[in-house]
């Protein structure tokens, strides 16, 4: 049996991430105010501490700043914020026991689940991150409960380990009679940086909600009443239907090649119903000005950003000035593109009412069409776009690679740590479980499970960027050389290999699943991951044969913020990030400080010329 061989050449990328967006709004974990009173299941602590293998398990510790909630037959009380909400977008870190079961009642009636759904291959919409279902005693029987939404994917975590989940919520609209013009809508529904829903509309509340009717405003309610859970970092934003409006826009276009934008810009005398990037104009060269009037709706803090899809990176344009921009409001500047990257960002404090503006830009390259995008958002506004958006053709969508009944191993680029990896393997296997590796420097990127790879940068068209995507929720680990060779266990570690280090290739076993083969100094290395048949975990096996030329061979297991090992002899990484066991018999890890954190090494000990060392991770 062999597995799939997918080669790609080398090209170019340069990443275009997203400037960050204005502030949440923290909410304070101090002590219980930000709620109204509850019952004694709810508490404020310093942490938690939580054994993945009992149910249930979950204990406080002393501090403030996380959320817990530990029912009883006596207190189980439901949590209700002091405010209300219509239009949120809301961000927290959640943790669930072994078993256990919550859920996020958005204006009190519309739930998103919570619940320990750890190995689950098919999730439902009581599964975590699914829009739970509605009821209705007065439907058939079997057919009460209707319009549950799972998952996208189950991309929840192992019991014990703090997840990461964003809300992005739109709120029913009414008429001035009270009727609902518009349902609810979940925008989007991030659990673990994978989307799991988008678009989802919600025709009333859910199962258990607390209140049975809809109305333009609620509270955010936390469900007390089912399984014990902790809830940290919670931030929101709240939004009035609101939105930044330009008025009485004109514009003026000046032709011909321009190195910068011209300090006397083309006048705006043409008039427009908005800003637009299709004109009459020379689609390579020109300089164009818009003008008009910003109906700012409260007074604040306002974000833009401009992006000027023409500048891609391409090294063909490399030192060349091929755009750039600027936005002016009341004369002053909010933002200028120096045209280094695709997007920039500019941030101006506002008072509510109308702002005379004006945007410029210019492009200077051919062969491209002169796209823009420029969009706001301000202190109760969110971000939406300003330019008026017209019909484009449908952008390629993802070219998946999908592990059949063998492993499939991919060489590619890989994004990683705001870079590019272009010695990666990643390897998909068909229980769900895959991994990504830097081959010259046996170093780990990821780990993941659900889908494997978006190979649509590769493959469609030119595949100018080269890079594979994986699909599902990373875990993601340093990147750094795995094995090195310390004269003491206190060296530093080494960010990438010497010549000592050499990649020699890979063997299939009879499933398919590659052996990983490389040498440092006289000592050859077989590298080895195998996932449990439920999907659940990933073992790493390293063989050494050989004699190290000089100090000790290190493995370094894992790295982050904090290592901590627990009761059952495993380690929790990276404040509760994931887990790492190891065969109980083998040399002991050791946790050695560093400036970033902690790291976990393990040291090889040779019987003879040989040494094997194995750990398993698990999220």
């Amino acid at each position: 049996m062999r597995a799939r061989l997918l080669l790609c050449g080398l090209c170019w990328l340069v990443p275009t991430a997203a400037p960050a967006q204005l502030p949440r709004t923290p909410l304070s974990l101090e002590n219980l105010d930000a709620f109204r009173p509850a019952g004694d299941n709810w508490q404020v602590a310093g942490g938690v501490e939580s054994d993945r293998d009992t149910p249930g398990d979950l204990h406080p510790l002393p501090g403030r700043g996380v959320l817990v909630n530990r029912p009883t037959d006596d207190a189980r009380d439901n949590l209700f914020t002091t405010w209300t909400h219509g239009d949120l977008e809301l961000d927290l870190d959640v943790l669930m026991p072994k078993e256990s079961n919550a859920g996020l009642y958005l204006q009190g009636r519309y739930e998103v689940q919570l619940r320990d759904s750890w190995g689950v291959r098919r999730p439902t919409y009581g599964d975590m991150g699914g829009l739970y279902e509605r009821w209705d005693d007065g439907r058939p029987p079997g057919e009460e409960g209707y319009e549950g939404h799972p998952p996208r994917l189950n991309a929840g975590r192992a019991p014990g380990l703090w997840q990461h989940l964003t809300i992005i919520f739109e709120a029913p609209r009414f008429d001035a009679g009270g009727a609902k013009t518009t349902n609810a809508r979940f925008v989007k529904v991030v659990l673990n940086g994978v989307v799991i829903h988008e678009n989802v509309a919600v025709t009333g509340p859910t199962r258990g909600a607390a209140y049975a009717d809809e109305r333009p405003l609620g509270p955010l309610m936390i469900q007390g009443d089912h399984g014990p859970a902790a809830f940290r970092n919670i931030r929101y934003k709240r939004y009035h239907p609101a939105r930044v409006r330009l008025e009485d826009v004109h514009y003026g276009v000046a032709e011909g090649r321009f190195e910068h934008l011209p300090d006397a810009l083309p006048p705006a005398l043409t008039p427009l119903d908005g800003i637009t990037w299709r004109l009459p104009v020379n689609p390579d060269t020109f300089a164009l000005a818009f003008s008009g009037t910003m109906q700012i709706p409260t007074t604040g803090t306002y974000r833009f950003v401009l992006g000027l899809d023409w500048i891609t990176g391409d090294p063909h344009f490399r030192d060349q000035a091929i755009g750039g921009g600027r936005l002016l409001l009341d004369g002053r500047p909010a933002l200028e593109h120096d045209g280094r990257h695709r997007l920039a960002e500019g941030r101006l404090d506002l008072t509510a009412g109308p702002h005379p503006f004006t945007l410029a830009y210019y492009k200077n390259r051919f062969w491209h069409t002169p796209d823009i995008a420029f969009s706001v958002e301000g202190p109760d506004t969110p971000l939406h776009p300003l330019v008026a958006v017209l019909p484009t053709p449908p952008s390629i969508g993802p070219i998946p690679v999908v592990p059949g009944q063998e492993p499939v191993v991919l060489r590619s680029f890989l994004t990683f740590g705001g870079g590019k990896r272009t010695h990666a393997v990643s390897v998909g296997d068909p229980v769900g479980v895959h991994y990504s590796l830097d081959l010259s420097r046996g170093g780990l990127l990821y780990v993941w499970r659900g889908p494997f790879l978006d190979a649509a940068p590769m493959w469609h068209s030119r595949g100018q960027d080269q890079v594979a995507r994986p699909l599902g929720s990373l875990v993601t680990f340093s990147g750094a050389p795995s094995l090195a060779l310390l004269d003491a266990a206190d060296n530093p570690w080494p960010d990438t290999t010497d010549d000592d280090f050499r990649f020699l290739g890979y063997d299939l076993d009879p499933g398919g699943r590659p052996a990983f083969r490389y040498t440092l100094g006289d000592v050859a290395v077989t590298d080895r991951f195998r996932p449990d048949p439920e999907g659940r975990v990933l073992t790493r096996t390293l063989t050494l044969e050989g004699t190290p030329l000089h100090g000790v061979l290190w493995c370094r297991v894992a790295t982050g913020h904090d290592v901590t090992r627990l009761p059952d002899g495993s380690y929790a990484v990276d404040d509760r990030t994931y887990y790492v066991a190891f065969d109980p018999g083998g040399p002991a890890p050791v946790i050695r400080d560093e400036a970033a954190g902690q790291t976990l090494l393990l040291p090889a000990r040779f019987s003879g010329t040989r040494a094997r060392l194995a750990y398993t991770i698990i999220w």
